[in-house]
């Protein structure tokens, strides 16, 4: 992948106000975040491919800042609740509650199922990520847990 087809996928992915964007194939992986009002890019290569082409701005603070926290990821794709009904009344959990380990944290309905989604790390919820009621992917974090 060249630099002038990653600047462009950067200028379009700006320009139609996406926050988060992530891209991968057998031999490119692409992630762009604008959430927090500083742009970082990484554009990497799987190590398949020799010719070490790799492009990256503030990378490394924003894994200084990850590294403090966990994160609880979806074990599937549907849409994420914070309860086991569609209105929203009684959360879960909430910013600043102690979980534990094996903990539900919410549900994801798929294929008219509700699946809870159960904690794999254990401290105090610092960010709910998804909104109630909004569709997750595989393994997108949920809840940063410090």
């Amino acid at each position: 992948m060249n630099l002038e087809k990653v600047e462009q996928l950067i200028k379009l992915v700006k320009s139609n106000e996406v926050k988060k964007f992530s891209y991968k194939d057998f031999e490119h992986e692409i992630s762009i975040d604008f959430t927090e009002g500083v742009a970082n890019h990484v554009v990497s290569n799987q190590p398949s491919n020799q010719s070490g082409e790799t492009y990256s701005n503030n990378a490394s603070n924003d894994e200084t800042n990850e590294s403090n926290y966990q994160s609880v990821k979806s074990p599937m794709v549907g849409t994420f609740f914070l309860q086991d009904e569609k209105e929203l009344t009684n959360p879960i959990v909430n910013v600043g509650d102690e979980i534990k380990k094996g903990d539900t944290i919410g549900y994801i309905e798929a294929m008219k199922v509700l699946n809870e989604v159960v904690s794999d790390v254990s401290g105090v919820v610092d960010e709910i990520l998804i909104e109630h009621g909004s569709n997750v992917e595989y393994n997108q974090q949920i809840i940063k847990v410090k």
